[in-house]
């Protein structure tokens, strides 16, 4: 039987991740270790791993950092030590990720019924706290010889072909990993998975949407993405890093051009919030977008050329 390890990236949420541990060690399918990635935090968390802690467990692996990476360094560090290991998929998730009993089972099933295709990646289908859909995947619309999307080739056994994904809940080949190299780090937080499972469909196999694999992801808004709407002022400077990464990502992986059209559409979204009805914190948010927009023209040359580096060897 192949061998899987699951690893969950945390920070400073220790009562959510002791429910995201609590529900991969009750598992229909068990994990063969639990790589566990603490950014630094400061609420105790590493207490829960010692002796007489609540996760204080054989197949706990607790792996500190010395500083915050955000959720892009902390899943690439991760994927690093796991891509040394001798395992054959990881399983990848938040700490806020709650897996239902028979996550992995229906994952590991997938897999088997994908036997003849080439697998990048295996995506649950994420729900919020009161069923709502949630972190949902974009489908892979990608012409076949005739020139209609393939999509549904195995929709019967409830699997869609796939252009991307977050990270929450994939199983991933190890061996991917190890060809195409881990997650940008540098991104921070936020697109890293959207770039990480662009590059896993193009350049190792494609990815897979499961909808008989159910996850529960216990975040503070299930609404989509809007900075518009942003309602948390701690929340409000990290879109630097999701308007940076996006324009990366749409350089790398969209048609010639494509990069440009989003950089004219996200000046048009800072111009909705400030001078929009009802926006809050204009000023912050305005800041937010233009400075993620100069970090991509000016400051992302260092970033924009590890990737290349990484794409680089998934072409060998």
């Amino acid at each position: 039987m192949e061998k899987i390890a699951a690893l969950v990236v945390t920070y400073n949420r220790k009562e959510l991740l002791t429910e995201c541990i609590t529900c991969i060690l009750n598992q229909s399918r068990p994990v063969e270790k639990i790589i566990i990635i603490n950014n630094h935090s400061t609420d105790g968390t590493e207490k829960l791993f010692e002796e007489g802690g609540a996760l204080h467990h054989e197949k706990c692996e607790l792996h500190t950092m010395s500083e915050n990476l955000g959720g892009a360094g902390g899943f690439s560090e991760g994927m690093k030590m796991v891509s040394k290991m001798d395992y054959d998929w990881v399983w990848i998730m938040d700490d806020d990720s709650m897996p239902t009993e028979t996550a992995l089972e229906e994952l590991v099933k997938a897999k088997e019924n994908l036997k003849d295709e080439k697998i990048g990646y295996l995506a649950s289908a994420v729900f919020g706290i009161n069923d709502e859909p949630i972190n949902v995947p974009v489908i892979n619309l990608t012409k076949s010889d005739n020139g209609y999307a393939d999509w549904y080739r195995h929709l019967d056994d409830g699997i869609v072909r796939i252009r991307h994904a977050t990270f929450v809940s994939l199983l991933i080949p190890v061996d991917a990993i190890r060809k195409i190299g881990a997650p940008m780090k540098d991104y921070f937080i936020w697109a890293d998975d959207t770039e990480y499972t662009q590059r896993l469909g193009r350049y190792y196999g494609d990815g897979w949407f499961v909808g008989r694999s159910k996850v529960i992801h216990k975040c503070a808004n299930t609404k989509a993405m809007t900075v518009i709407e942003e309602d948390n002022p701690n929340r409000i400077k990290n879109y630097r890093y999701f308007y940076r990464n996006s324009l990366i990502n749409a350089k790398k992986y969209n048609p010639p051009g494509n990069s440009a059209l989003h950089v004219i559409e996200y000046c048009g979204v800072s111009l909705k919030c400030l001078l929009g009805k009802n926006v809050k914190y204009r000023k912050e948010k305005f800041t937010a977008i233009h400075q993620g927009i100069q970090d991509y023209l000016f400051r992302s040359k260092e970033i924009r050329s590890q990737l290349d580096q990484n794409i680089k060897s998934g072409n060998k």
